[in-house]
């Protein structure tokens, strides 16, 4: 049974609301482009795996967790966790197209394309290896006597491996179904009460990832940022404020609320406090009284007074 479903991570999103008000001759546009390609492939690839995972039936109690993170000795973000009453079971799902060769001494994952290109990853069997480990850890400080597996899965058919890992379990994403049907069960560790209080225990553990503002995680110069509000017809950035309405001078097109994605940009990648000049200057407007009508907006948080208000984006219900 899927009790976290899948979805896209906010990391991901706020990547690609990012790199829009970037310069492409910023020093890190390039780096940032090639991780929302990484990013949103494997996010491709863990919604294959979790489609397979609701067409599973087992002769046993189950429930599967996507995008899964839990505190143990640091933060461990598992792309896919299953319990069962017998055991626990981790997969890394990996989306990487080319000719694949696990090594070790060092640990690495080497991919060859078609054209000769090599490029080179660090291994997900040390990560996999670390997230079996800190999952461990969490269990035993909680008297939960599961043992622990893992599998790096890949995705799609577009992966060859060439020389696979000794003693990690490679599965491909059609293998899935079978693997879990052949997984050693014997006598319950766990009773179904006890399975459920584990699985609601891992929801209400489960802490999002959300290094926001973006800039600050990753070290951008808030200078950099290109301000202004965003055409949803043409993704100009620099709408023009007119009565009761927003002006896109490339398309011609009118929207009577396009400040609202911008501001949701703002706080995802910019700060977590905004106030009237604030405002004025990001959605490039022009007076305070502009400001204060678009911050009475009901997406948003007022504290302090005066001089010293501020404004924080609302938190999801």
């Amino acid at each position: 049974m899927i009790v976290k479903k899948y979805s896209t991570t906010p990391y991901t999103e706020a990547l690609k609301v990012l790199i829009k008000r970037l310069n492409r001759n910023h020093p890190r546009y390039l780096d940032i482009k090639e991780e929302i390609r990484q990013k949103t492939a494997g996010d491709i690839g863990e919604e294959a795996v979790m489609r397979i995972l609701e067409q599973v039936k087992l002769p046993y109690r189950f429930y599967v967790f996507h995008n899964i993170s839990l505190f143990s000795e640091s933060l461990i973000q598992m792309d896919v966790l299953i319990i069962t009453p017998y055991y626990a079971l981790i997969l890394e799902v990996k989306n990487i197209r080319g000719e694949l060769t696990f090594t070790t001494n060092p640990s690495q994952l080497i991919r060859q394309l078609e054209n000769g290109e090599i490029n080179v990853f660090d291994s997900p069997v040390i990560q996999l290896e670390e997230y079996e480990y800190q999952l461990n850890l969490l269990f035993q400080k909680n008297n939960i006597p599961l043992p622990i597996f893992g599998a790096i899965t890949f995705a799609f058919s577009t992966s060859y491996i060439k020389a696979s890992p000794l003693k990690t379990t490679i599965l491909t994403r059609k293998q899935i179904k079978p693997f879990l049907r052949k997984m050693k069960t014997g006598k319950p560790l766990l009773t179904n009460n006890e399975l459920d209080n584990l699985k609601n225990y891992i929801l209400k553990a489960h802490k999002e990832f959300q290094p926001f503002p973006l800039i600050s995680y990753i070290s951008i110069n808030p200078d950099s940022i290109i301000q202004g509000v965003e055409c949803s017809y043409c993704s100009l950035i620099g709408m023009k404020k007119v009565q009761h309405n927003w002006f896109c001078p490339k398309c011609k097109n009118y929207q009577r609320n396009a400040h609202e994605k911008t501001l949701i940009d703002y706080f995802l990648i910019y700060k977590n406090t905004m106030s009237n000049i604030e405002c004025q200057h990001f959605l490039k407007l022009d007076n305070k009284h502009q400001a204060t009508r678009i911050l009475k907006n009901t997406m948003l948080v007022k504290t302090g007074r005066s001089r010293n208000t501020k404004y924080n984006i609302r938190s999801p219900q």
